[in-house]
């Protein structure tokens, strides 16, 4: 299949794009974690700690096919290998890329890379009730809701309900991995 995207690990040339979005209030607006600015060492530091070989996280950038354009993150952490676990996060930093299908192809890859490549059985993340387009593109993967915590995140000056999902390895729905 010919993706829209590929996945490549971070470096530090992505520094100044990774800074830029931590610093977009309306992009954390449909995201869990609450936003505060960060200072460009803060987020040097950051990279430079996530940049290298882990055995508990992968954080890869998210590159258009065509122009190798760095559009987002995505990132496997808190990766348990007893268990088989690991949670999910992805970010597409600007909003003129987003709805594009970028994110479909990255999770696409993702997954596969997480099943196939780490031989991983579990993937799971959270993500706000309320954020029905994020939900939609889970759920085409064969995401289920596992669990909901009411009022349990604060943003924008109210309480928000989280949803966890997760998908278990053998469950895909095929055609999406293809």
């Amino acid at each position: 299949m010919n993706e829209l995207v590929y996945l490549r690990a971070l470096e530090r040339s992505d520094l100044d794009r990774i800074h830029k979005w931590h610093n977009d209030p309306e992009l954390y607006k449909s995201l869990v974690n609450a936003f505060s600015f960060v200072s460009h060492d803060a987020e040097n530091h950051w990279l430079e700690q996530h940049c290298g070989s882990s055995q508990k996280e992968v954080n890869l950038a998210i590159c258009v096919a065509g122009s190798h354009e760095h559009i987002g993150n995505i990132y496997l952490r808190n990766i348990d290998w007893i268990s088989g676990t690991v949670e999910l996060g992805i970010v597409i930093g600007e909003s003129a890329n987003q709805s594009c299908g970028y994110g479909s192809s990255a999770l696409r890859q993702v997954i596969a890379h997480a099943f196939e490549g780490m031989n991983l059985r579990k993937i799971y993340f959270r993500v706000l009730a309320d954020n029905k387009r994020a939900i939609g593109l889970y759920e085409k993967f064969g995401f289920v809701v596992e669990g909901r915590l009411k009022a349990h995140v604060f943003k924008e000056g109210g309480y928000r309900d989280l949803v966890f999902m997760a998908l278990i390895k053998g469950s895909c729905i095929e055609g999406n991995l293809a």
